[in-house]
């Protein structure tokens, strides 16, 4: 059976630099993108390129707090996508697996309050 989205985590972990910044917020616990650019020598466009692929992924989620955007482990995600490894590895369907309890990975933008075309100055 195809598990697209276990492919996807194994693959966001395939990359030196972004393996680097799980270990880092693993230490951690939250950090901002330009802390993490200043501690693994990454700059900021290539690091939000990475944080990207993790929260695609569904390794790392992010919170924005102002201009800064701070990112931490999905811990939760990661515990399904590892449950899900153990079936693989031991031959049982990943069917059973919750993946349905999770919410669709994927990058999302925020959701912002509809503007009505009469209160909007053109």
């Amino acid at each position: 059976m195809r598990d697209d989205r276990l492919r996807r985590y194994f693959k966001a972990l395939g990359d030196k630099t972004r393996f680097d910044i799980v270990e880092e917020l693993g230490q951690t616990g939250e950090c901002s993108v330009s802390s993490l650019c200043l501690r693994l020598g990454v700059t900021q466009p290539l690091m939000s390129w990475h944080v990207r692929v993790l929260r695609a992924a569904g390794i790392v989620v992010t919170r924005r707090h102002g201009r800064q955007v701070f990112c931490s482990l999905d811990h939760k995600s990661i515990a399904v996508c590892q449950e899900r490894f153990t079936l693989l590895t031991q031959g049982q369907s990943l069917t059973l697996a919750p993946l349905a309890d999770l919410p669709p990975v994927g990058i999302h933008p925020p959701a912002r309050a509809p503007v009505s075309p009469l209160t909007a100055e053109s």
